[in-house]
Order: structure tokens, then sequence, then C-alpha cells
């Protein structure tokens, strides 16, 4: 995370904050599993320099580059919103994960002076009902900063 120990957002209760994420990333929160050894639902801030690109043309190359990235991508929503007071959307969207397991990725994002910031929450999909207002209570905290990070 950066300097400060404040996240950038409230994260659920009974999620860990990893240390020392990578570089380009806020912070990495997991939840528990659900059996003990299965898919961890987490939620992912990252914070990147898009290139002097702006809204428009860095979200259009995010909805390209996530079906060749993601397997068995399949976009379910896609809105605009407005995120701590700056304009941004939300994407809602399946994959399927490395063990198979089908995915849902909820995903809020806005630019602000030319840096990309984007909360990602995944979840296995048969969690998302019981997650979602948790998830959404965690976007609506969420305070994007003005500069990138790096871990």
């Amino acid at each position: 995370m950066p300097e400060t120990t404040e996240p950038p957002l409230t994260v659920p209760v009974g999620w860990e904050i990893l240390p020392d994420p990578p570089e380009a990333t806020v912070l990495v929160a997991r939840g528990p599993a659900l059996p003990p050894e299965g898919f961890r639902p987490n939620l992912v801030v990252t914070a990147q320099d898009t290139g002097g690109m702006g809204f428009r043309d860095w979200q259009a190359g995010t909805d390209e580059l996530l079906p060749r990235i993601l397997d068995g991508y399949l976009i379910v929503d896609l809105e605009r919103l407005e995120i701590a007071g700056r304009p941004g959307g939300r994407r809602l969207a399946h994959h399927t994960g490395p063990g198979g397991e089908a995915l849902t990725m909820e995903q809020w994002f806005t630019l602000v002076d030319g840096v990309g910031h984007t909360l990602t929450a995944t979840v296995e999909t048969w969690r998302y009902d019981e997650l979602a207002d948790a998830l959404a209570a965690a976007a609506s905290s969420w305070r994007p900063e003005g500069e990138a990070h790096a871990g």
C-alpha cells in the first residue's frame, strides 16, 4: 500500500489485507474460502498511469484486454457511474478461475489526473449473492487517490 497505512476502502469484516502488494497494486484483501481449501474471494485496488489515454480509450483497451487474459470471459453488465465524485464506471463479468471455478468479477473504475484507478472484486459465482452487499459497501467507501502507487 502507499505510505499511509489507511486502506483506500472499507474491507469487509474478517477479510485479511495482504502486506507488500505488487507494483501498481494499492491493496489486496482476501476473504475466507468455503470450503477452506476453495477459492478465496478478493478485492484488488490498482492505480496505473494510462500513458496519456483518456477515460474512453483506457476503458476500450480494458474491454479488449479482459477477454484475452481471462478464460471464459463474458461481460454481463457495463454502466457509467460516479465514483468519489468523479466520472467512472462499473462492469460485471463472468470468467473461469485457475481451478476451473465459475467466477464473478465486479469492477469499478475511474481516471484521476492520468492515473487509472480500478477496484476489482472476484468471488465464486455461487457466493456472489452472499457477498454482493459487502462488495458494494467496500466500493461505495472507495476513495481513489490522484497519483499512481508502487508496491
